[in-house]
């Protein structure tokens, strides 16, 4: 028995949705959006600055760890 020819498997494009929820996600603002044919462009506010609900208490240990080794 043959086994039938592999498909090409279909790109998915990235959603403006997808996009901004991984922003708020990761605590930066978002100040404009342009959506290209299969590329999302983002610009955020202040440079990309991570706001404070973005720091957990996984971040705050790692702080910790870090002072410590010097």
């Amino acid at each position: 028995m043959s086994e039938p020819p592999n498909k090409p498997m279909r790109k998915r494009r990235p959603t403006l949705r997808g996009a901004l929820e991984a922003a708020q996600k990761a605590g930066i603002a978002v100040k404009s959006a342009v959506l290209e044919n299969d590329r999302i462009t983002l610009q955020f506010v202040g440079g990309g600055e991570l706001t404070s609900d973005a720091y957990d208490d996984w971040d705050r240990k790692l702080a910790e760890l870090e002072r410590g080794k010097h």
